[in-house]
């Protein structure tokens, strides 16, 4: 019983101290709180626009490789000469070529978002260096 009586006055004291922060205090940090989240939102709502994009960015990736690689078997089937390969292997390498190209600029014209920075967490008080010990000056 002596526990819980000191229990809640521990409680009693604890929180009477957390509601003496002053008005001003508690209303910067809901606005700073209000403005965290926004900016939260907005860094998720790019994001999830810059991973759209670049999904779409390797699915035409994707598609114009497997295209050429379609059109070049396409082409081995109808071979008939070297010169019908080598011409089917050029036109393979040119669009893979290409579709590497066009897949990198894209890639470079897209911009990242930049994450919003986390809030700065009040220092913490430096702890008191205990004053070294001395040892009593022996008795003669």
């Amino acid at each position: 019983m002596l526990a819980t009586k000191k229990f809640l006055t521990a409680a009693l004291i604890a929180t009477s101290l957390v509601g003496g922060v002053s008005s001003a205090t508690a209303a910067d940090t809901k606005d700073a709180a209000i403005a965290r989240a926004q900016a939260q939102a907005t860094f998720q709502s790019q994001m999830t626009t810059y991973l759209n994009a670049h999904r779409a960015i390797v699915d035409a990736h994707r598609a114009a490789t497997a295209k050429a690689l379609a059109d070049y078997q396409a082409a081995l089937a109808k071979v008939t000469t070297d010169a019908q390969l080598q011409a089917a292997k050029d036109a393979r390498k040119a669009a893979v070529t290409a579709a590497d190209a066009t897949a990198k600029a894209a890639e470079a014209a897209l911009v990242k978002p930049v994450k919003p920075a986390k809030p700065i967490k009040e220092a913490k008080p430096a702890k008191a260096t205990p004053a070294p010990k001395t040892t009593p000056a022996p008795k003669a």
